[in-house]
């Protein structure tokens, strides 16, 4: 089994990204898992990943983003086919409110979720199902590449801010136990198969 975590580069202003530390541990202490990290940068995140996933061949694609204001670690089981929002991207566009491409408003992920969101939040992990990824970066990444890449069972993660971003902000996590949720994810998804 073959499974890329992606994560992201910091941005708006933040030093670190959570899920950047992941994407690397995860592949750290998991054999199975390549890791590939992005840039916040609409559009262009997605063609880093369709090169990469267009030379190599993967089983399961895991999308992880941050998300402030979150206080669970949120399994997107829809990417809606539209960008709005307010702040700039890494590179400083700031694209008008519309949709992302021609197609449906909305696509649903064929990634096994209710049944991981269903294994985790047995095990007590702070974990819900979303139905909304935002109208930024992430959105952006994650309905192009449900979009284009049907057949590989993706999902975007996000997750929360975690202690070293705190600095007065709520909600947010301890590293350890986003590490812990998502590792227990990479688990599950080699005994689906």
């Amino acid at each position: 089994m073959k499974i890329l975590v992606t994560g992201f580069k910091p941005f708006l202003g933040e030093k670190i990204n959570p899920s950047e530390m992941l994407a690397h541990e995860l592949a750290v202490n998991f054999p199975e898992v390549t890791a590939l990290i992005l840039p916040v940068e609409f559009k262009k995140s997605f063609e880093i990943l369709k090169n990469h996933i267009s030379e190599h061949k993967y089983d399961y694609l895991v999308s992880i983003g941050q998300a402030s204001g979150r206080s669970k670690i949120c399994f997107e089981k829809i990417g809606l086919n539209w960008i709005q929002t307010e702040h700039k991207d890494e590179s400083g566009s700031l694209p008008k409110p519309g949709n992302i491409a021609e197609g449906p408003l909305a696509l649903m992920t064929a990634f096994p979720v209710d049944e991981i969101y269903q294994s985790l939040k047995a095990e007590s992990f702070p974990v819900e199902i979303s139905f909304s990824a935002g109208a930024f970066v992430c959105n952006d990444l994650y309905f192009r590449t449900l979009n284009e890449f049907k057949n590989l069972k993706s999902v975007f993660v996000h997750v929360p801010l975690i202690e070293a971003q705190a600095e007065g902000k709520k909600p947010f996590i301890r590293y350890s136990e986003s590490l812990l949720c998502l590792s227990q994810m990479i688990e599950l998804l080699k005994g689906l198969k």
